[in-house]
């Protein structure tokens, strides 16, 4: 017995000291360009299939094949996952052919667990370059991302594009990154957290004994400007900050997208009592007015208790509009709900007046 347990000492021993020596000497090549070794993926890909399995076990999977559901996704999966995935009608890709190991072909019929699926997208998967898209999107559209995967396979080059055309575009909740540029200028960027004028000034006061506490931080720039940042995105201001963006670059239906379906919206001195109401109503003109105007944030403040949150913005909007100039201070008031899809805007109260005009 002795003998046996000497063996198996040495043999360990002798394990991590070649272990070291690999680590030490660099000798293994970390290339993406040169696959591992029949053992080492084999190893590696049994780790991962059963860590996976363990941790969604327990997730308990919601209803997939609602068509509004698979819709919701596939706005989602054309703006983040072709690349890697691919698409009905797309073969191939230059960031694909480049990664190692190589993503899976969901154009492809494949066994699809929805639970393990859900988990994969939600936390992604160490050194693969399958990202966490948790970070950014709440679990009902990760949901939808779910249930439009496990109908890819199905769709047609054309069904793909009719899918993607009737979605709501990358939209999950104001977590999404976007590429739109302004023509008047960008309304956000110049708040950025992390810019060099950035000056940290705490917590929003608030005291709710029986409340959440506020998620917002008010900031002041060396201007003079105050907005919020969320602690993370898809969170009220978050939402905000998208309703604003699409307001601004015309997108009618991100817009829509973030308003409850009976979102009550107060605008001089008219009311609208439904997202469809101001869709056909108000929404054209105020997509056309933001579009040609540039939109400065000045203040904002705001707090969440429990799913209610509520969010108050002062800004001036200056430009040109039908040949005349324009030189506005608007305030606005949302309050924001949060659901099963994340934080929608249920009412909303626009209000402007002319700028005071600077003693010359």
């Amino acid at each position: 017995m002795k003998r046996i347990m000497l063996t198996v000492v040495s043999v360990l021993v002798a394990l991590v000291a070649m272990a070291a020596l690999i680590i030490a000497t660099g000798i293994y090549n970390v290339a993406a360009d040169e696959p591992h070794s029949s053992l080492v993926s084999r190893t590696l890909e049994s780790a991962r299939e059963r860590s996976i399995a363990m941790r969604a076990n327990e997730i308990e999977v919601p209803h997939l094949d609602d068509p509004a559901r698979v819709r919701r996704g596939a706005g989602n999966y054309d703006a983040m996952c072709v690349g890697c995935h691919l698409a009905p009608g797309k073969a191939a890709s230059e960031l694909r052919s480049g990664l190692y190991p190589s993503p899976p072909n969901l154009t492809e019929r494949q066994h699809l667990d929805p639970a393990e699926a859900f988990w994969v997208i939600k936390h992604g998967i160490k050194s693969t370059g399958m990202p966490a898209w948790g970070k950014s999107m709440q679990d009902p559209y990760v949901w939808d991302l779910v249930a439009f995967v496990r109908a890819l396979p199905s769709l047609s080059a054309e069904q793909y594009a009719t899918e993607v055309e009737a979605s709501e575009g990358h939209s999950h909740a104001g977590g999404e990154s976007t590429d739109d540029s302004h023509e008047e200028g960008a309304r956000h960027d110049e708040h950025s957290a992390g810019s060099p004028e950035h000056d940290d000034k705490g917590a929003l006061a608030h005291d709710h004994s029986d409340a959440k506490p506020a998620t917002a931080t008010t900031h002041a720039h060396a201007d003079g400007t105050q907005h919020m940042h969320e602690a993370e995105a898809g969170m009220p201001v978050a939402v905000v900050i998208a309703l604003h963006d699409a307001l601004s670059g015309g997108h009618a239906r991100k817009v829509e997208a973030l308003l409850d379906p009976n979102v009550l919206i107060l605008e001089g001195g008219n009311v609208e009592r439904s997202r469809k109401e101001y869709a056909a109503h108000h929404m054209p003109s105020d997509l056309k007015f933001m579009q040609a105007l540039t939109y400065k944030l000045e203040r904002q403040s705001g707090d969440t208790v429990g799913d209610l949150a509520w969010v108050v913005s002062e800004a001036r909007l200056t430009g040109a509009r039908e040949g005349k100039p324009v030189d506005l201070v608007s305030t606005e008031t949302l309050v924001l709900k949060k659901s099963s899809a994340g934080w929608k805007v249920v009412h909303i109260h626009w209000s402007s007046r002319p700028a005071a005009k600077q003693p010359v």
